[in-house]
């Protein structure tokens, strides 16, 4: 489920040993997170150390002491280097400017405009290398579908495609886990290839309990705060991540800030929802809606503030973390109908 530009960046972590960091970010979260994985599997057998941004944000030395040292059996290592946000841009800058063999470093980031000034650093600089990340449409989603399968020995039509695309929010690991558990029931691989017939998709898809969470994230935005409860509800008999369903709310806040940059310029919402391909006819009314409770500094907003609920879920415990999620959401419903 990737471009050739994609690959070639995947396997610059074994071909490019002059380059120090490689950092991907970028709006498709999902997809941030498999190129990395993709990266540290190249490195298999080397020691990981996993950082995240606020450590090298308060000890600007860190990032560079953990590339340079040795792993206790003298192994190689690499770095996995998560920021929460754009800081410990000190800490990047003094590994980029070290001379000597250093341990590779793979950062990943989410969205980061053109004006950051880590962006800007690690797309220029010679030590570095960057990849973005964009929401696909859903043609390209369904198309990755379709091409991820047939690696594991699976016809998928197009319609099929589509739809496995829509479940999953386009969300490129989702997609490929659905696709691994068809490959799994079919017994199926290259040398033994089968078709998938659409009632067996719904059988398995259904007995996973893994609900699509669009429709979660349309009554949030929608200040529908009766079936905001209901969503809820449903989401938690069904052990739905809570990250993940932050993450969909992100990805959500950012397609509706860029389409609404576009309202602000005068363009007619329901024009605006229409000529984006990636949103489904059926749902084009809420999107419409959600862009006129929703103005674009409330949107920036919203996004920073999701940004610091993620952070917090991530250091709690699971069932602390539903909690947290469940009063920030009806929040922000409660906020999106008051707008209404």
């Amino acid at each position: 489920m990737s471009s050739a530009k994609e690959r070639s960046f995947i396997n610059a972590i074994s071909a490019r040993p002059d380059v120090r960091l490689f950092f991907i970010f970028g709006q498709d979260e999902s997809a941030v997170a498999d190129i990395a994985g993709q990266m540290s599997a190249q490195l298999a057998g080397s020691e990981r150390i996993e950082i995240d941004s606020d450590r090298i944000r308060n000890d600007p030395a860190l990032l560079v002491d953990e590339a340079s040292a040795l792993s206790l059996f003298g192994d190689k290592r690499h770095i996995r280097l998560n920021f929460r946000r754009e800081e410990g841009l000190a800490a990047v800058e003094n590994l980029l400017e070290l001379e000597g063999d250093l341990s590779p470093v793979i950062a990943t980031a989410g969205n980061l405009t053109k004006a950051s000034k880590l962006r800007k650093l690690l797309e220029a600089h010679p030590r570095a290398m960057a990849h973005i990340c964009y929401l696909p449409e859903e043609g390209d989603a369904a198309a990755a579908v379709m091409a991820y399968a047939a690696t594991t020995g699976l016809k998928i039509d197009r319609p099929l495609a589509v739809r496995i695309a829509r479940y999953t929010g386009q969300d490129r690991k989702l997609a490929q886990a659905e696709i691994d558990k068809l490959s799994l029931y079919y017994d199926a691989s290259p040398q033994r290839p089968a078709t998938v017939e659409i009632a067996i998709f719904e059988a398995l898809s259904a007995e996973t309990g893994e609900e699509n969470i669009n429709g979660l994230v349309h009554v949030v935005m929608g200040g529908d705060l009766r079936g905001t409860g209901r969503e809820l509800s449903a989401a938690r008999d069904m052990g739905v991540d809570a990250i993940r369903i932050i993450r969909a709310m992100q990805r959500r806040v950012t397609m509706l800030a860029a389409m609404r940059a576009k309202v602000d310029n005068g363009a007619n919402p329901g024009a605006v929802v229409k000529a984006t391909r990636s949103i489904f006819w059926k749902d084009a009314d809420s999107y419409a809606q959600q862009l006129m409770r929703w103005p674009s500094v409330r949107l920036a907003g919203l996004n920073g503030h999701l940004l610091e609920v993620e952070s917090k879920l991530m250091h709690v415990r699971d069932g602390l973390a539903v909690t947290i999620l469940e009063e920030e959401l009806v929040r922000i419903a409660r906020a999106a109908a008051r707008r209404g």
